[in-house]
């Protein structure tokens, strides 16, 4: 999988269905998969519409629970890697005050 930067902000709703869909082709209902992973069933849902972001640890039970084939596990350890990355770089941003294109700093750089 290659990390083009027009598809880094689609990663975490690409993780999403890929988790439900591979839930449904499964047989399973959100429920039984909540059980199988431990989590409650609230989470599997957050998780399955991109409420919230799964931990890699999230996304291998739940891989597990489903029996995915290696080329998925690979496909969704990716995906959610990017969207980690995702966070980590939009927080990165936030703190820094360059997520505003607006803020004196962008209009005055120092030097």
């Amino acid at each position: 999988m290659t990390f083009e930067p027009e598809r880094m902000g689609r990663s975490q709703q690409e993780l999403a269905a890929l988790l439900r869909e591979l839930r449904k082709q499964a047989g399973l209902s959100g429920d039984r998969l909540a059980t199988r992973c431990n989590m409650s069933q609230s989470k599997v849902s957050r998780i399955e519409n991109g409420k919230i972001r799964p931990s890699l640890i999230d996304v291998e039970q739940i891989l597990t629970a489903v029996s995915a084939p290696p080329e998925l596990v690979a496909q969704a350890a990716a995906l959610a890697r990017m969207a980690g990355t995702d966070w980590q770089d939009a927080r990165g941003m936030r703190r820094k005050g360059l997520d505003k294109t607006d803020s004196p700093r962008s209009r005055h750089p120092p030097g």
